[in-house]
């Protein structure tokens, strides 16, 4: 089962700070920080009549695709996509296995920039995220393991209760 990240405010200002530095040094509309299901984490910047939400949940399918192909192709580990239009590039970088780290950008940033400076972004998201496990592995040392509200309720019950069986 995979821990469950809670954000501090001063470590939800680092990840923005990450994101503001990127796309300033990218000269991008948007970059987003999203987990693996979809789900924005935080963004910066925007972009005319985009639905951030599904860009970010079309996106981590996207990304898991990428996986799975590096998986078929004997293990190889794909971490990085870069999706190239007309007008407009969508550079995605899997980060701790985790999370997704997304620009977009146009044809007038060159892409190897785009790569070398979403590498030091992940290099410092990664980083972060791991100062973020370690203080809840503090936390629960401290404070215990945090309980389920309704201790009397499996996941086989929930299961049930929304037919996945």
């Amino acid at each position: 089962m995979e821990q469950i990240l809670l954000l501090y405010e001063e470590d939800y200002k680092k990840i923005k700070d990450v994101l503001q530095q990127l796309k300033d040094e990218c000269k991008s509309d948007l970059t987003f920080l999203a987990d693996q299901s979809g789900q924005v984490i935080s963004y910066i910047g925007t972009f005319p009549n985009i639905d951030l939400p599904t860009l970010a949940s079309l996106t981590a399918g996207t990304i898991s695709a990428n996986v799975r192909i590096g998986e078929l192709l004997g293990g190889e580990k794909f971490i990085s996509l870069v999706t190239e239009g007309h007008r407009l590039n969508l550079q995605v970088n899997l980060i701790r296995e985790r999370f997704i780290l997304a620009v977009i950008f146009d044809k007038s940033t060159p892409l190897g920039l785009i790569r070398l400076k979403m590498s030091k972004s992940g290099r410092l998201l990664d980083q972060i995220f791991a100062e973020i496990l370690e203080k809840i592995n503090e936390d629960k040392k401290t404070f215990g393991e945090l309980e389920s509200p309704f201790p009397e309720i499996t996941e086989d019950d929930i299961d049930k209760l929304f037919g996945d069986d």
